[in-house]
């Protein structure tokens, strides 16, 4: 993943428009709130399924 973030960075930088910058910053944030948001229903999930298998 962090790799991917350095890309957004990096496509960030790039941009001469402040505009196009934002856009991508917000993307990015986005992205990340979505990463992190999934990561806990998949660990929700998974107790979920241990507990329920005992």
């Amino acid at each position: 993943m962090k790799e991917l973030w350095a890309k957004f960075d990096d496509l960030a930088s790039k941009s001469e428009n402040e505009d196009v910058q934002f856009m991508i910053k917000a993307i990015k944030l986005h992205a990340e709130v979505v990463s992190s948001r999934l990561s806990a229903l998949e660990a929700t999930a998974n107790t979920m399924a241990m507990q329920s298998a005992k």
